[in-house]
């Protein structure tokens, strides 16, 4: 593990340094042993699994592995899929910083933090799933990627040092905790001051047609899967449709924001509003960290982009908001 990202660790309960173990093969403080499971570090400790939201998702996640690495191979391979049909993770590499320290919150099975780890940056993911994370580790080892660092951790019990990374990245993820502000108020700890969070969520009127779908097809069955395309089209793996069938329809749970609310959460937090997206008024050459306006009209023409927009329906009501941490 490079020294760089065991730096950015830090014990919170006894507020203790962690280091390696070298003779053991375990990550460890003074009082603590952080053991591994199938070569991904456990930092989510058994007891901290109180709320019932968490145990069903850790649960749910251990089956539906979502995205899968069907046909990636090598990182060639998911620089290809990543650039030309991921819009949202090119326009993520064409914003962040070389040299920069990032935190993926709720990675999955890693490939945005594998494919963000050009230009020097320094990269760490973490998730509750550890099938999923042992993906992305097997893919990581396997291309020789040493600037990323994949982990099992709780979102409400982060192991980092406070104000370490230049950017944290949660992306459809804080909808599926049992309290989203929560969540989203925990994320920002390890953000440094200046630094960007940049936050992914189910959009709560955008949602609605994907709402409908849920309802159909969880009380009459999956023959109604049809009416989201992507559930039969065969262009798409077996994998990948089954993945997409349990994350978006039969996931146990979620919840769903406007984009005022978020606003109202980053105005009690000291967090200065830089730009949100609808997915199709970006391109895969802006830069989502560039100040934009927050003027009533503007964010009013977003908020029904974030409704209305055909991409949006595509996108189960998908949207994005990115802010800046202030001094």
């Amino acid at each position: 593990m490079k020294k760089e990202l065991l730096n950015l660790l830090l014990d919170k309960k006894h507020n203790l340094d962690i280091y390696l173990d070298n003779d053991k093969n375990i990550l460890k403080s003074k009082k603590t042993n952080y053991i591994k499971k199938n070569n991904i570090y456990n930092f989510f400790i058994n007891e901290e699994i109180s709320d019932h939201v968490t145990q069903k998702q850790e649960k749910f996640y251990e089956e539906v592995k979502f995205p899968n690495y069907d046909g990636l191979e090598n990182y060639s391979d998911l620089l290809t899929k990543s650039s030309s049909t991921n819009h949202f993770a090119a326009i993520l590499d064409n914003s962040l910083s070389y040299n920069s320290k990032i935190l993926e919150v709720g990675c999955g099975t890693g490939q945005l933090s594998l494919f963000l780890k050009r230009f020097n940056r320094l990269i760490f993911g973490i998730d509750l799933s550890n099938p999923s994370l042992e993906l992305a580790n097997e893919f990581k080892e396997r291309n020789e990627i040493m600037n990323v660092f994949f982990a099992k951790m709780n979102i409400f019990n982060l192991q980092f040092k406070d104000e370490i990374f230049d950017y944290v990245i949660s992306n459809g993820v804080l909808h599926h905790t049992y309290n989203t502000e929560k969540a989203f108020k925990k994320i920002l700890k390890p953000l440094k001051k200046n630094g960007y969070i940049v936050i992914g969520l189910y959009h709560k009127y955008g949602r609605l047609y994907t709402n409908f779908r849920q309802f159909i097809i969880q009380n009459f069955g999956e023959k109604f899967k049809f009416l989201d395309k992507r559930n039969i089209d065969n262009n798409i793996s077996k994998e990948k449709r089954f993945a997409w069938l349990k994350d978006q329809y039969k996931n146990p749970h979620e919840t769903s924001h406007t984009l005022k609310e978020v606003l109202g959460w980053f105005d009690k937090n000291n967090i200065e509003y830089i730009s949100s997206i609808p997915f199709e008024n970006v391109s895969s050459d802006t830069n989502i960290f560039r100040k934009t306006n927050r003027k009533f009209k503007n964010l009013f023409v977003k908020e029904l982009l974030m409704m209305f927009s055909p991409s949006q329906i595509k996108e189960g009501g998908f949207f994005v908001v990115v802010g800046k941490k202030l001094i």
